[in-house]
């Protein structure tokens, strides 16, 4: 066997890339010593061979666009959820305002002598005017002077009570400070002992609605 010159044997620069090319193109060794330097290149060539053989499942095109609209679908039923959960809660709030009972209108003004409508605050000798829709199952006009009760409709002379109207006229014959105090509601309303506030946290804790105007009188 004739051993190759040193420039010439596998594995050395420029004839190790032509032994690479040779394997690659399945062209047979050209020698016993290529035979040897070949081997560690061939089981590489190997490994990438198989490599090429690997490839995705089949269908796995349809499986990634299914998993993606899965995606997106439970995106939007969530956005959907999330709408539906507030448009409920705001009829919810709706309803419950509806069902609740309407807020009673309470009518305050007074009447400067002969009888015209003053323009500013009220003074003594006014006379002081209350009305209020008579659409409640109870209804009770209360004037207090200070803290104490001076009158109350229905109960007081100065009250009128008719199919669509409760009124109250009174003559504001002290300087102070008036509360006007509207109690109504479905159930009885407590009589009270004729002190403001202790009257108020009796109608407070019976569910009595309570609606108030607070009127200066001058002297």
């Amino acid at each position: 066997m004739t051993t190759p010159p040193d420039d010439e044997r596998p594995g050395d620069g420029a004839n190790e890339w032509a032994m690479i090319e040779r394997l690659d193109a399945g062209e047979p060794a050209s020698s016993p010593e290529e035979v040897m330097a070949r081997a560690p290149y061939e089981r590489l060539f190997e490994r990438i061979r198989d490599l090429d053989v690997i490839a995705p499942p089949a269908g796995w095109e349809d499986q990634a666009v299914t998993r993606w609209a899965a995606t997106r679908r439970k995106r939007r039923l969530s956005i959907a959820l999330g709408a539906t959960t507030a448009v409920a809660l705001a009829a919810v709030f709706l309803l419950q305002l509806c069902a609740a009972p309407s807020v009673v209108r309470l009518d305050v003004t007074w009447l400067a002598p002969p009888g015209s409508t003053r323009r500013g605050d009220a003074a003594v000798g006014d006379l002081l005017r209350v009305r209020v829709p008579d659409d409640q199952a109870h209804l009770e006009l209360r004037v207090y002077l200070g803290t104490a009760l001076i009158a109350r409709c229905p109960g007081s002379t100065a009250c009128q009570r008719n199919a669509s109207l409760v009124e109250l006229d009174w003559k504001l014959a002290e300087a102070g400070t008036y509360q006007v105090i509207l109690l109504s509601g479905s159930s009885d309303i407590p009589a009270g002992n004729g002190t403001l506030e202790r009257d108020l946290l009796d109608a407070k804790g019976a569910g009595v609605s309570i609606k108030r105007h607070s009127l200066t009188v001058a002297p």
